[in-house]
């Protein structure tokens, strides 16, 4: 049967198509089946294979990919680190000596001055700007304000 355009050129095409949408989609599933039909377009190249065959070759070419490569290329492309993280790192600033910038009052939020930037911070007392206070934790659940109390 004559076509206008061969069969592994539609084949190769759509395995284009396939990895063309997979930049815009995040499931990182797309490029597998790419695979599967380029895999076809080189079946195609050796033998003559009915649309069933075809079919049969795409869906079998794009799962042993997906099995073989998805883990290695996830890790290529979503990057793994060498490094060993610190286990006891921690950036809370606890214990930290601080001056206040705006006064705080048991019912009002104030501000210290903490690495050149101000941060909201509430005690359970008084305590006037300038003041030296220490950062004990954060205060509820807020990670941005610190609960502190005057150092002594």
């Amino acid at each position: 049967m004559d076509t206008l355009i061969p069969t592994w050129l539609i084949w190769f095409i759509l395995g284009f198509v396939f990895a063309f949408l997979e930049l815009f989609l995040p499931s990182f599933i797309l490029i597998f089946f790419a695979i599967g039909c380029w895999g076809s377009t080189l079946i195609l190249l050796l033998w003559d294979l009915s649309l069933t065959q075809q079919i049969l070759m795409f869906i079998v070419t794009s799962i042993i990919s997906l099995l073989l490569l998805r883990k290695w290329l996830i890790q290529t492309f979503r990057g793994i680190s060498d490094v060993v993280q610190d286990q006891d790192f921690d950036d809370f600033p606890r214990g930290e000596h601080v001056q206040v910038s705006k006064i705080i009052t048991p019912d009002k939020m104030g501000r210290v001055q903490y690495r050149g930037t101000d941060w909201d911070a509430v005690a359970e007392e008084m305590i006037e700007p300038g003041e030296i206070v220490e950062i004990i934790r954060y205060a509820g659940n807020s990670r941005q304000t610190y609960f502190v109390r005057k150092v002594t």
